[in-house]
């Protein structure tokens, strides 16, 4: 079983090397995918993809780190300037347990609310759209000797408008993860491909199909300084736009309590930074990320002898006086 599930995702990284085609560059579809993060993730900003915890968000970001024996399940909601009415359930139990495998099923959805039409003079038309985006992933994890392996597939659904000739988009795509088992709870390291797929429904009837999500290639590691303090490292290679970096941080302050921040820019935007200290001409960078930065916290609410249940909190300061963003989570293991 583990050799099948080994080819399968050799199989899947080789397809996915398409994807430095840049075929239809420019083109991506259904970003709004990655606006949907658990608290611990969002407060990370991403860089946690090589750490594992029982936080069922970080299978979303990797499905090697699913993890654990026992029957997960989390809620997460997210509201704000720029997230608002998104949230996302999730479920996760052990498969194939004598292979210490585990499965998650995850199930996310944007509601946009009420937005008014306007034409292409930009008049109003007198009618009003409802537009909302969902999705559902299933993720499955197996431990190998040297690595853990995962895999996700999600189905995502996308309606824009009820006008006629529109209908509801629809997309597939996959995620591949590779966890490394280090020998040490100090450090470790992952590499991920994440929204592997294309849209195979248009908009509109009859209209262009077959464009690709917004996919990206993720190498990641974290270092464990202390008991307490671990730094959390991930370098993004998204197809359609520049490189990331990401750096994160979260510090134990007590049994029950974490705190966490987290900050992202584009590669580029750190490297002319690093030259506007030393050289007077050149001018520091803008923000390449619509998030300033991100912080928060998690704490143990309760520790029974069946499980455990815990609340996670964070908050996004966006740029340029956007405003700012918020998320809670409730996570149980039972």
């Amino acid at each position: 079983m583990k050799t099948y599930f080994v080819i399968l995702i050799l199989f899947l990284f080789s397809v996915s090397q398409a994807y430095f085609g840049r075929v239809n560059e420019g083109q991506a579809v259904f970003g709004w995918v990655e606006l949907l993060q658990s608290p611990r993730t969002a407060s990370l900003e991403g860089a946690g993809s090589a750490f594992a915890s029982e936080d069922l968000g970080a299978a979303i970001v990797n499905p090697a780190l699913l993890s654990g024996e026992k029957i997960g399940a989390s809620i997460f909601w997210q509201s704000g300037d720029l997230a608002d009415k998104q949230g996302i359930v999730a479920i996760s139990h052990p498969f194939f347990k004598n292979f210490g495998g585990r499965m998650q099923h995850t199930y996310g959805v944007i509601d946009n609310g009420e937005v008014e039409n306007y034409n292409e003079n930009g008049n109003e038309t007198g009618l009003t759209s409802y537009p909302i985006s969902q999705y559902y992933a299933i993720s499955a994890a197996f431990p190998l000797s040297h690595f853990r392996v995962g895999i996700s597939g999600r189905f995502l659904w996308e309606r824009l408008s009820e006008i006629e000739g529109a209908q509801a988009g629809m997309g597939l795509s996959f995620d591949w993860g590779l966890l490394w088992n280090s020998t040490s709870a100090r450090y470790g390291f992952a590499l991920v491909g994440r929204h592997l797929g294309v849209q195979v429904r248009p908009f509109v009837k009859n209209g262009a199909n077959g464009y690709a999500l917004s996919q990206e290639l993720a190498a990641s590691a974290f270092w464990r300084a202390n008991q307490n303090l671990t730094w959390l490292f991930e370098c993004n290679a998204p197809r359609y736009s520049p490189a990331v970096g990401k750096l994160g941080v979260e510090y134990r302050l007590a049994n029950p309590l974490h705190i966490r921040a987290g900050i992202q820019r584009e590669l580029l935007d750190v490297v002319r930074l690093a030259k506007s200290i030393f050289d007077s001409d050149e001018n520091a960078p803008k923000a390449g990320y619509y998030r300033l930065f991100s912080a928060g916290a998690g704490y143990k609410l309760a520790d029974f002898s069946f499980g455990t249940l815990a609340v996670d909190y964070s908050y996004s300061m966006l740029i340029e006086g956007m405003g700012s963003e918020h998320r809670v989570g409730l996570n149980a293991r039972f």
